[in-house]
């Protein structure tokens, strides 16, 4: 089935190849898949139990969630253990006005979203455990080991051994219900107070998790005393680790997989605008094992001991990968992705793995581009490399038409973030440790990968510092001119000279100033690399201005406004100097030496300064620039209505005072922001003029065209046609 053109579903969880969250995808993905959707499934790859500032990046995959191409999400509530990495994605889904399913118990965090909830019958399932263990053996004598005190589904479970008791003329006693947390530890200390005598052992212990009876069954193991013979050990959930503990474990098993159908059906009758279906928790069933006097149910557990020897293969097979290694003495990008390619056979069953780049990956600093830069680690090979919007999830499976799901995973170091790594199925499959260890090993060879690229570049500017500025790496004065003398202009071009000069009026000192300041002209110094591409000259000159040398079939009003337009985009430099903090000319070259140019450039520049500095006398101009800075640094917020952003008080006044400082009609500054960031767009991606418009904040993409051409006087792709020219 071609998903290419699919709604997305989104499934949102902390842990996707833990098991019980692997059976929820098996269901969530093969009901969207047999309703004509499309699965993308956003997950960590460390679920820590408390938080850990050195893993937050990692939290940033979350952020994928506000993709436009998301019809409906599901949120597997209860993988999320630490409470701060649920109030994120509490904030980030408050932020999505589309159909909510969240499959678990209640959870504080996630109370405040409007989203419907579906959950197993923990009550109805553990009270027929309790039945069980009642009726077919004859037991009275029954304890209960539940969860912490303060979760919801141990009180839940709790509820249905009570439940089952009563219906059979036992009465509970409330001493005989110990809270536990889930986990080993309490298993065992649980057994421990029986092994001593300070508790009186019962016929049997019903545990509320598989991990709690094998802990039970690891203390009673070690003190010699037999299961069942002594003591009857049950339990709840069912997990793929029974074979790892002795006798196998006898348990009642979530029905989990028609949980995530169920789901799944549920969000899409929301998704079209239906009634959604009465809820009715699936039933679970008995998996019998050796822990009960039962017998055991020895097909499946030949499959479980099956599955954990493929499992133990490809685990040892990963322990003696030099992939790491090997990663860590990659040279260059194409050299890391063969090495990547090379060992892609450690993932099973996958259709095909994606390794998702930003752009500016390697930079310094936390800014991250929109557009991603992406490769088949299946094929190894450039020809595979495709560019696409951060948020376009809907790329992948138009490269991959049998998919049925997609992860998304985060790599990353510290606090930088790289991009993420996309694994396709066209099962309901989902991905093992071995992957997860696999993500770990690609983020640490791209950090050396990033750091060793920096040293090349740290050592290269010392290496041609006559010709270089050591700041940017960019040309000096001395370069520029070497440049300009052997430059030949080809296919009937014009050449030109821009300048751009910054910072026009610096005004802060400290030595924090100082380095956000360099941070700020580093950032420039990025816009000015995009601008010239990889075929014209660039270079810096003194400390504030920078000079480009550009073969182009455009005009020269045409080159100064795009760089303009390269410039309001970089975030480093506009949040440190803000706008109306720079100016920037272009020049035709003709036979001119470079000092007349220069000298010609140094006149428009300085007369453009001192235009600047009248406005800033201005009595409101201080406030104007903070209402002008924030609609072009965030064009989401400005529609064909300006009055949306005007700030309270007198519109009207704002408006001429507006103009007056800038010369433009605040309604015109909102139209020309979005412009300014598709003219970016236009030259330094190959996004369609479809997606431009999109990320323009543009709702019907004729409309764009038209203001397009209305306000630049060419249609969108004469104009990229003219700059890329």
């Amino acid at each position: 089935m071609n998903l290419s053109k699919a709604p997305i579903i989104a499934v949102v969880t902390a842990l996707a190849n833990g098991f019980a969250e692997k059976e929820l995808l098996s269901g969530i993905i093969s009901e969207n898949k047999k309703n004509g959707f499309a699965t993308v499934v956003f997950s960590n790859i460390y679920n820590t139990v408390q938080q850990n500032d050195n893993l937050m990046c990692e939290q940033e995959i979350y952020d994928l969630i506000r993709s436009p191409d998301i019809s409906g999400i599901i949120l597997l509530c209860e993988s999320f253990v630490e409470e701060a990495s649920r109030r994120r994605i509490a904030s980030v889904l408050a932020g999505r006005d589309i159909p909510i399913v969240g499959i678990g118990t209640r959870l504080a965090e996630f109370e405040e979203l409007r989203y419907t909830r579906v959950s197993s019958d923990d009550a109805g399932d553990v009270a027929e455990l309790t039945s069980h263990l009642i009726e077919k053996h004859g037991f009275t004598d029954i304890d209960l080991l539940t969860g912490l005190r303060n979760i919801e589904a141990s009180h839940v479970r709790t509820e249905g051994y009570i439940r089952a008791l009563e219906a059979h003329g036992i009465t509970p006693d409330r001493n005989r219900i110990f809270f536990g947390d889930f986990w080993l530890t309490s298993g065992e200390q649980l057994a421990q107070r029986y092994i001593s005598g300070e508790l009186r052992m019962p016929q049997a212990v019903i545990c509320a998790s598989d991990m709690m009876a094998y802990g039970m069954l690891r203390k009673f193991a070690d003190a010699h005393i037999n299961v069942p013979e002594q003591i009857t050990v049950v339990s709840y959930e069912y997990s793929d680790r029974r074979m790892y503990y002795s006798p196998p474990l006898t348990c009642f098993r979530k029905n989990r997989p028609d949980l995530g159908r169920s789901a799944a059906r549920h969000l899409r009758h929301l998704i079209e605008g239906l009634a959604p279906p009465a809820f009715i928790p699936p039933r679970g069933s008995f998996v019998f094992g050796r822990s009960c006097p039962c017998s055991p149910d020895n097909e499946l557990t030949l499959a479980e001991l099956r599955s954990a020897e493929q499992r133990r293969d490809y685990t040892d097979l990963s322990l003696f990968s030099t992939m790491e290694q090997l990663l860590t003495l990659a040279r260059d990008m194409e050299s890391f992705i063969r090495i990547v390619s090379e060992h892609q056979w450690l993932i099973r069953n996958k259709l095909n793995i994606y390794l998702s780049l930003f752009s500016d990956w390697n930079e310094q600093g936390s800014n991250k581009s929109d557009i991603m830069r992406s490769v088949s680690v299946i094929s190894g090979s450039p020809d595979s490399a495709f560019e696409s919007d951060r948020f376009d999830l809907r790329t992948f499976f138009a490269h991959e038409r049998d998919a049925a799901v997609c992860y998304f995973n985060p790599l990353f170091s510290g606090q930088k973030l790289f991009g993420y790594m996309a694994i396709l199925y066209d099962t309901p499959e989902s991905y093992d440790d071995v992957y997860r260890h696999w993500l770990k090993s690609v983020s640490i060879g791209l950090e050396f990968l990033r750091l060793k690229n920096d040293i090349r570049y740290l050592i290269s500017c010392q290496n041609v510092s006559e010709y270089r500025d050591t700041l940017t790496g960019m040309n000096n004065e001395k370069g520029l001119r070497r440049a300009y003398q052997a430059i030949r202009v080809h296919d009937n071009k014009t050449l030109f000279l821009t300048a751009l000069r910054i910072d026009l009026f610096p005004h802060r000192f400290t030595e924090e100033d100082v380095r956000s300041r360099t941070d700020a002209f580093l950032g420039a110094a990025r816009a000015i690399s995009k601008f010239c591409g990889n075929h014209d000259v660039s270079g810096r000159i003194g400390d504030d201005l920078f000079i480009c040398i550009v073969q182009s079939l455009a005009t020269a009003e045409m080159i100064s406004d795009l760089l303009s337009s390269v410039l309001v985009q970089e975030r480093a430099y506009i949040s440190y100097a803000g706008m109306n903090s720079f100016a920037c000319c272009t020049i035709p070259c003709g036979e001119d030496s470079f000092d007349v140019l220069m000298e010609r450039a140094e006149e428009v520049l300085g007369a453009e300064q001192r235009r600047m500095s009248l406005r800033r006398k201005n009595r409101y101009y201080s406030e104007l620039l903070e209402s002008r800075i924030r609609i072009y640094t965030e064009t989401e917020t400005t529609f064909e209505r300006d009055s949306d952003n005007v700030p309270s008080g007198h519109i009207d006044s704002f408006r001429r005072n507006y103009k007056s400082c800038f010369g433009i009609s605040f309604h015109q500054d909102c139209i020309n922001a979005r412009l300014a960031k598709a003219k970016y767009y236009l030259a330094t991606t190959s996004l369609s003029i479809s997606d431009i418009s999109e990320k323009c904040c543009y709702l019907d993409y004729k409309y764009f065209q038209r203001q397009f051409a209305a306000n630049v006087g060419i249609p969108a792709l004469r104009y990229r046609n003219l700059i890329k020219g």
